[in-house]
């Protein structure tokens, strides 16, 4: 039975709300929404939330109410951070959002919101170890994984808007280096940090995503999603050094930067320049997943310890079943793929990236009949493309899109894109099982079954494949019927 899910997440900046629909273990984003509400604005000094912020943000929950009842929402999940928690006058503001907009929201405190953020990693990133950072409002939070496991959480009670407040009077070249130096002596309270040395940084929230944006404005490339993009940690720095000799109306033109980001991502990008001194990373990681889907995975698997075992073999499944692709064909396909690129693994140079590829663009390639069975490459791609598929990077994901749509541009993406065609046709249309693939001898695939496959296979539907992968990769099919010497080639 599904249910479906709103996650509230009230910042000290945005407030954003995320519906899914939750079917056992596995999930369905339905709705997403984010609104700019400045919470935290005006707490610097006196401590105390204002009047004005407290009435954007209800006026704000108040319509995700409503967009929640017209997406037949069965469940409210609300949590606030940093400007509740820090507020004098927290606990009278939250009963006045409850009373106005019927929502019970849930305070987070510093390390439930880094636990949170956490989770919204491990689940979508195959990464190991990493710092995972969360730069917000009025607060930052810092989290160490190794093996996958969360060793420390901290939160630094200062963020991209509070400091904006607290130093922002003196001129930006002081607000900056103000906002650094109260950065580092707050980071310098938690010393487990240094263990984090070295290890790349994760970045949550939307001064890792602006940074980002700029890197990709900058640098002339497009991606279809920022989840899982790598920059050069050297980065910040620059482009810190560059943003802060620019006016706030001139940062508001810039490609990257949303206009109420202009005057906050200084001091916000002091913060994150403040942790690569510290820890000195390799590079930098953006997440678009955080502490919403780290409260989703807590609620679907709900355990003491929410963390998928495979981030890859769990996104599969999920895509699977969100596009009711046939889990059967699928792995029949897939067992053929995986026996095929062992068998010829040195003849075609395919390393443990190729057949990683290989495997996941077998079981998500029947995506495509659910938006129609014509064109279904197309569909099957684009769906890889443009939903919630994790635990590959980047370059690995783009290319299980090109090999479902048996894309011949790249070379690499040709070469797998045959040995899924010819795993379809020897899997699905002749039904012949991995075992049957009896052995690879030089550049001939030798396959024994009990039947004359050799009879049917030029009338199926795809035995054009024979020809593609042998002018191609110069390789051959050759079927033996069981107890027969005679060994008949596939032309």
């Amino acid at each position: 039975m599904s249910n479906r899910v709103a996650i509230v997440d009230l910042g000290s900046n945005s407030c954003r709300m995320s519906i899914f629909e939750i079917d056992g273990e596995s999930y369905r984003p339905v709705y997403e929404v984010k609104q700019n509400v400045r919470l935290a604005e005006g707490m610097t000094g006196n401590r105390r939330l204002t009047d004005a912020s407290v009435e954007r943000a209800i006026a704000c929950l108040r319509q995700f109410v409503r967009q929640g009842a017209l997406h037949d929402v069965d469940e409210w999940m609300p949590v606030a951070t940093a400007a509740l928690r820090q507020a004098e006058n927290g606990d009278d503001v939250r009963r006045k959002i409850e009373q106005d907009t019927g929502l019970r929201f849930r305070i987070l405190t510093g390390e439930e919101e880094a636990r949170y953020g956490f989770l919204g990693v491990v689940n979508t990133m195959p990464i190991q170890n990493a710092v995972i950072f969360d730069i917000g409002g009025a607060s930052s939070e810092i989290a160490l994984m190794r093996d996958r496991a969360l060793i420390r959480a901290a939160s630094l009670p200062y963020g991209a808007l509070n400091l904006r407040e607290m130093f922002g009077r003196y001129g930006e070249q002081a607000c900056v280096r103000m906002a650094s130096d109260r950065a580092a002596e707050a980071l310098a309270e938690h010393a487990w940090v240094q263990e984090g040395e070295l290890l790349p940084l994760i970045g949550l929230g939307g001064t890792a995503r602006a940074l980002a944006k700029l890197f990709l404005a900058e640098t002339h490339r497009k991606t279809p999603r920022l989840h899982g993009f790598e920059l050069p940690a050297s980065y910040v720095e620059v482009k810190l050094k560059q943003l802060q000799q620019m006016s706030v109306n001139k940062r508001r033109k810039m490609k990257g930067i949303a206009k109420h980001r202009a005057e906050i991502i200084t001091t916000g990008l002091a913060v994150l320049a403040t942790f690569v001194r510290t820890l000195k990373p390799p590079s930098l990681f953006v997440s678009r997943c955080g502490i919403r889907e780290g409260l989703l995975f807590e609620r679907m698997l709900g355990s003491a310890d929410p963390v998928v075992p495979s981030v890859l073999e769990f996104s599969v499944r999920n895509f699977q079943r969100h596009f009711r692709i046939d889990r059967a064909a699928a792995g029949a396909v897939a067992d053929m793929a995986m026996r095929l690129g062992a068998e010829l693994s040195q003849r075609l140079n395919l390393d443990a990236s190729d057949r990683l590829v290989l495997w996941t663009a077998a079981q998500l390639e029947g995506a495509g009949a659910f938006v129609h069975p014509e064109r279904w490459r197309d569909h099957a791609a684009y769906l890889v493309l443009h939903s919630d598929l994790y635990g590959l990077r980047p370059a690995e994901w783009q290319l299980v899109a090109q090999v479902v749509r048996f894309d011949h541009r790249d070379p690499r993406a040709k070469k797998l894109s045959l040995l899924l065609r010819l795993s379809r046709w020897l899997a699905l249309e002749l039904g012949v099982e991995p075992h049957e693939v009896s052995r690879v001898k030089g550049g001939e695939i030798q396959i024994e079954t009990g039947r004359r496959i050799q009879d049917i296979a030029e009338d199926t539907a795809d035995a054009k494949v024979a020809d593609d992968i042998r002018k191609a990769l110069q390789i051959t099919c050759s079927f033996r019927e069981s107890g027969s010497a005679a060994l008949s080639s596939a032309r």
